[in-house]
């Protein structure tokens, strides 16, 4: 195992590494909730555990909420025992992993979602960038960057972690190995965008190899989502868009609410049959299922009231109630039409 993995020595260590040895031959690095494998794994000495079994007694306890605790954390640590509990189940023992609503948030941000008119000004910004010594291809990368997030709807986090040998040119395709919850997902990409991306490879990346980072800073080395946070409040600044500070935004992440809300907006005035599509969404843009995408048909009626009856029509009773599986806070060309 590798030299990042803790040691377990409670009433699920067996089985604890068995579930990490699992995860990483499966092409996960699980490292993150890792450590919320071994918290827990400490917290089960002092119930009695039998044969694995993670009882009922012991998984409320766990999911009891802490003094000073987020609402983030508090959601990762039931969310880890719940998919370690049904690791568990397939092995044969017995496991409580009850389904708990969590009446949380990640964030109390309201997210901003950018007219067609900001977009514009803000790619027009970024294609005015020069060259700089102390960062040389920024102003080759940068405008690139952000038309990925708004083109592909994509996370920072996924744009920033690419390799070049997750970017499939010749096929259109862009790979995401460890998407948010370790998933790897294939996002098509529309001709405009491959165009750029080609223009891009040919004049960064002529001698790197695949393993070589595919936005990378001076130092050879990746960008970091807290330097593009900054960078993205130069740019509201210049293309005159106002930013109301950090709890308030606009955010980077808020390029992706915005992908999804502009696709939903053209899908309702295009009479787009959304119940077959949302599905296609979901799955493009991540989403652990179809009920995280349920948000935005809210979200998408607040931005564009004329297309109010239809979407609240829609999020009023054609999906469940979202429960504690959606905790978001950002296939063909047509389907990427805003890779301006």
């Amino acid at each position: 195992m590798r030299n990042n993995t803790p040691d377990f020595d409670g009433s699920f260590a067996p089985m604890c590494e068995m579930y990490i040895r699992q995860k990483r031959a499966l092409g996960y690095k699980y490292e993150g909730g890792i450590w919320i494998l071994r918290s827990f794994d400490n917290f089960s000495k002092t119930f009695d555990v039998k044969n694995y079994c993670i009882t009922k007694e012991l998984a409320q306890a766990w999911s009891e909420k802490r003094p000073h605790e987020t609402d983030k954390y508090h959601a990762n640590r039931i969310y880890e025992m719940r998919k370690f509990a049904e690791f568990l189940v397939k092995q044969g023992y017995e496991s409580y992993a009850p389904r708990y609503k969590l009446q949380t948030s990640y964030s109390n941000h309201t997210p901003y979602i950018f007219s067609a008119e900001e977009i514009q000004r803000i790619f027009k910004h970024l294609d005015l960038m020069e060259y700089t010594p102390c960062s040389p291809i920024m102003h080759l990368s940068h405008p690139l960057i952000y038309r990925i997030l708004y083109g592909c709807g994509m996370r920072i986090s996924e744009v920033l972690n690419l390799r070049v040998e997750d970017v499939l040119i010749d096929k259109s395709i862009i790979r995401i190995k460890q998407g948010k919850n370790d998933k790897e997902r294939l996002v098509p990409i529309s001709s405009s965008l491959t165009n750029r991306i080609s223009n891009y490879i040919a004049a960064v990346h002529k001698n790197h190899n695949g393993s070589h980072q595919f936005f990378y800073s001076r130092d050879d080395k990746a960008y970091c989502v807290s330097t593009f946070e900054k960078h993205f409040r130069e740019i509201l600044w210049e293309a005159d868009i106002p930013y109301c500070g950090k709890s308030l935004g606009p955010r980077v992440h808020d390029v992706r609410h915005t992908f999804i809300c502009h696709k939903l907006n053209q899908w309702a005035k295009d009479d787009v049959d959304l119940m077959t599509m949302l599905p296609v969404l979901s799955r493009y843009v991540g989403h652990e299922n179809v009920a995280g995408t349920q948000w935005y048909l809210k979200l998408t009626a607040e931005a564009y009231p004329d297309i109010t009856e239809k979407m609240n029509g829609l999020s009023g009773y054609v999906f469940p109630e979202i429960g504690d599986e959606y905790f978001e806070t950002s296939e063909t060309d047509g389907f990427c039409v805003y890779a301006v």
